[in-house]
C-alpha cells in the first residue's frame, strides 16, 4: 500500500506532520480527515519526485507560472459557485452540475477550467482537487473550504457562504474604484490640459511678450520660467521621475519597504482610515467564511493572512496564529496590533467566549463594510472638489499671466 507525507492542522489547532498508508491520494486525504487533520500539504513518500498539495495550482513547478495570467472576476465567480449551489441543493449529482454550468454564459478561461474540473470528477477525484488545480480561476482561499464541504457533506451550503464572500469583496473593490475614478480622471484630463499650455501655447504667446522689450508682470515672468523649463528639461524630469515610480514600486515589494510606506500611508488622514478599514474587513468576511465552511480558526487565520493585501495586517495575523496556535484568545492578539478598530477587537472578544465567534465576525463585516461605504463617501466628496479647485487654480494663473501683458500694453497704447 503506498505511503503519504502529509502537513496540516489539526482540529485542536496544532501543527501536524507525518506519514499515512493509503490505497490513494483521496483515500489519504479521506483517512485524515476522520483523524481530524487538515491536511495543507499532502503527497506520495518522500522517495517519489513529484507532490500533489492541497493547494496546487497551473503549471506544476514552474515559478513562473500564472505570473501573467488574470483572475476570473470576482462577480463570475460568485454567479458560479451560487449556480452550483443551487444545483447540488436541487440534488443534481456534482458531474452534472458542473457539466450545466459549463454550458452557461461563462468566459473562456472559467469554461476551460470547468472542463477540466468535470474530466478530474470523472476519473474519480474530489472537487477540492479539482479546484486546486486552477488557482487563477479559483483562489485557495476557497479550495479549503470546498474541502471541508465535502467532507462534512454540507458542500452546498459551503459553496452559498463562497458566492456570498466573493460578491462581498466584488462590492468592496467597486465602491473604492468608483471613489477614486473621478479624482484621478480629472488629475489626468488636467495635467493634460495644462501641459498643452506650457508646452504649445504659453511659448507661441510670450514670445510676443518677450518681443515688446517692457517689463513683464511676475505671474508672466513664472509662466515663462516654467514654460522654458519645461521645454529644456521637460523629458530629463519625466524619465527621473518615472525611475522615482518605478524605485518606489520596487521597494514596496521588500518586505522592510512595504510596511515602511503601509504605515506612511495608514498615517494619512481619511485615505489611511479606508485602507486600515478595508484589510479589516477583508480579514473579518474571509475569517467568518471560512469558520462558517468547516475550517479551525487556526487555519482560516493562515489563509486570511493571505487575502488582508497588507503587510503590517498580515504580520499581526501571524502573531494572532500563533497566539491561538497555543491557545491563548484571539482578541487579545489583534488588540496588541492597534491596526484593528476598537469594536470589531471587543465584538471578536465577545464572540470567542460565547462561543459564537463566526456570527460576531460577521457582524464586525458588516460593520466595517458601513464604515468602509463612510470613508469612501468622505473620501469622494473631498477628492473631488479639491482637484477641480487645483486644477481650475492652475488654468486661472496661466490665464491671468497671460492676459496681464496684455492688459498692460493696452493701457499704454491709450
Amino acid at each position: 500500500m503506498p505511503t503519504f507525507a502529509y502537513k496540516g492542522i489539526s482540529d485542536a489547532g496544532r501543527s501536524v506532520s507525518g506519514l499515512i498508508d493509503a490505497d490513494s491520494l483521496r483515500g489519504a486525504r479521506a483517512r485524515l480527515r476522520e483523524k481530524g487533520i487538515f491536511a495543507s500539504d499532502l503527497h506520495s513518500d518522500p522517495g517519489a519526485t513529484g507532490s500533489i498539495s492541497a493547494e496546487g495550482g497551473d503549471g506544476g513547478g514552474n515559478p513562473l507560472a500564472g505570473l501573467f495570467t488574470r483572475r476570473v472576476g470576482a462577480a463570475e465567480l460568485s454567479r458560479t459557485m451560487r449556480q452550483m449551489a443551487t444545483l447540488l441543493g436541487a440534488g443534481i449529482p456534482l458531474v452534472e452540475t458542473v457539466a450545466s454550468l459549463r454550458d452557461q454564459q461563462i468566459s473562456p478561461r472559467m469554461t476551460r477550467a470547468l472542463d477540466n474540473v468535470r474530466t478530474h470528477i470523472v476519473e474519480g477525484g474530489s472537487l477540492e482537487t479539482a479546484l486546486a488545480k486552477h488557482p487563477s480561476v479559483f483562489p485557495q482561499i476557497y479550495v479549503g473550504m470546498v474541502g471541508a464541504g465535502e467532507a462534512s457533506g454540507a458542500l452546498d451550503r459551503v459553496l452559498v457562504r463562497i458566492a456570498d464572500h466573493a460578491e462581498a469583496g466584488a462590492r468592496l473593490q467597486t465602491r473604492v474604484r468608483d471613489a477614486m475614478t473621478y479624482p484621478l480622471f480629472m488629475m489626468l484630463v488636467g495635467g493634460a490640459i495644462v501641459l498643452f499650455l506650457l508646452s504649445y501655447v504659453v511659448p507661441q504667446v510670450t514670445r510676443v511678450f518677450a518681443q515688446s522689450n517692457q517689463k513683464l508682470p511676475l505671474p508672466t515672468r513664472v509662466l515663462m520660467w516654467m514654460a522654458d523649463t519645461l521645454g529644456t528639461w521637460g523629458t530629463t524630469v519625466g524619465v527621473l521621475l518615472i525611475l522615482a515610480l518605478i524605485g518606489l514600486r520596487l521597494y514596496g515589494r521588500t518586505q522592510s519597504g512595504a510596511r515602511q510606506l503601509e504605515r506612511v500611508w495608514y498615517a494619512t488622514p481619511i485615505a489611511g482610515a479606508l485602507a486600515k478599514n478595508v484589510a479589516a474587513t477583508r480579514f473579518a468576511q474571509t475569517t467568518a467564511t471560512m469558520l462558517s465552511g468547516g475550517l479551525t480558526l487556526v487555519k482560516a487565520l493562515a489563509i486570511a493572512r493571505s487575502v488582508v493585501g497588507s503587510r503590517l495586517f498580515s504580520d499581526s495575523l501571524e502573531d494572532a496564529e500563533e497566539a491561538v496556535t497555543q491557545g491563548d484568545p484571539l482578541a487579545p492578539a489583534l488588540r496588541t496590533s492597534g491596526l484593528y478598530n476598537p469594536m470589531v477587537v471587543d465584538m471578536i472578544g465577545v464572540g470567542e467566549k460565547s462561543g459564537e465567534l463566526e456570527t460576531m465576525l460577521e457582524k464586525a463585516a458588516s460593520m466595517l463594510d458601513e464604515e468602509v461605504r463612510a470613508n469612501v463617501d468622505s473620501l469622494s466628496s473631498m477628492l473631488a472638489p479639491v482637484t477641480t479647485v487645483i486644477m481650475g487654480a492652475i488654468v486661472m494663473f496661466i490665464v491671468v499671466a497671460v492676459l496681464l501683458p496684455v492688459f498692460e500694453m493696452n493701457q499704454l497704447v491709450r
